[in-house]
């Protein structure tokens, strides 16, 4: 979600790349911990149930804020676009936190870095952009770095693999609907929408497969939220410290820091060609991120 526009004290002492660096950097923590939850909670509870409760927590989160900000900054004209936008979005959850549940989280984080490469494709096809060759190279390049980690015909390709990536495709559709409200509506309008819609979105298939929370696990479920939240917020804050092609490589901190605790908790230790296949992803995403932020108009 988002949170209050303020800086938190003490950080616009430091130089815009340096708060840029260090929010980009939580929020991949952030998301390992939200990962380490869902590890945790998924023995016992659904995903679908976890998607809910998630948003519950965030939607909480989020009412203050969007409380000060009055309903002039929260109005909508797109109210499809919104939903489409929600829809995917929560379909990209399904197949993430079904990912995180069952496959190496080292796994999850690079298979998840092909996420810009299929913006570029969503934004050729459905917003019409101009995309060059060096963008479409790029794109090629990355999703070779995804055939290194997925091997196909080498070893086994589960249900997780490819519900991560196909999370990675419905993020990206939820980004191009983004890209297209920007041209409308507010930030915040879109932030408030995406907390007030997945609640109702998501209780009814979490009602499908529903188990009351023990009390036993209030804390996990807390936590599954409040990392979310927390995730997106310094997300936020790292590309309006600084801009994208400079933020983005610390992004790559979710793969060392899913490895460290893939590890350490469950003994699972990522072979080399997660490694090559996720820095040649990640290669591929900070340059088409470096060349729209340097040549936006030529692609």
């Amino acid at each position: 979600m988002t949170a209050p526009e303020a800086q938190p004290a003490g950080t616009t002492r430091l130089p815009g790349p340096v708060r840029g660096a260090c929010w980009m950097t939580l929020g991949a923590f952030w998301l390992i911990v939200m990962a380490l939850a869902i590890r945790a909670l998924s023995p016992k509870y659904s995903v679908l149930e976890l998607i809910f409760l998630r948003s519950v927590i965030s939607l909480v989160l989020i009412l203050p804020w969007a409380i000060r900000q009055g309903a002039a900054k929260l109005r909508t004209t797109r109210p499809r676009l919104h939903l489409f936008r929600n829809v995917v979005h929560y379909v990209g959850n399904l197949g993430w936190f079904f990912g995180v549940a069952t496959i190496p989280l080292a796994d999850v984080a690079a298979l998840q870095f092909t996420l810009p490469l299929f913006t570029v494709i969503m934004a050729a096809a459905f917003l019409r952009e101009t995309v060059g060759p060096h963008r479409w190279l790029a794109t090629i390049v990355g999703f070779a770095g995804a055939l290194i980690v997925i091997r196909p015909g080498f070893a086994t390709v589960g249900v997780g693999t490819l519900a991560v990536l196909g999370s990675a495709a419905f993020y990206a559709a939820s980004q191009t609907a983004s890209k297209a409200l920007s041209r409308t509506e507010s930030p915040q309008s879109v932030l408030f929408f995406m907390a007030l819609v997945f609640v109702p979105l998501s209780a009814g298939p979490a009602a499908l497969d529903w188990t009351t929370p023990e009390m036993a696990d209030a804390p996990a479920i807390l936590l599954l939220g409040v990392t979310g939240y927390l995730a997106h917020f310094s997300i936020i804050r790292a590309f309006a410290a600084a801009d994208a092609s400079f933020v983005m490589p610390f992004d790559f901190m979710k793969l060392p820091l899913s490895a460290a605790a893939g590890f350490i908790l469950y003994l699972e230790f990522p072979d080399v060609w997660t490694w090559v296949g996720a820095v040649i992803i990640f290669g591929a995403t900070w340059y088409i991120t470096w060349r729209e932020t340097r040549r936006p108009k030529h692609g």
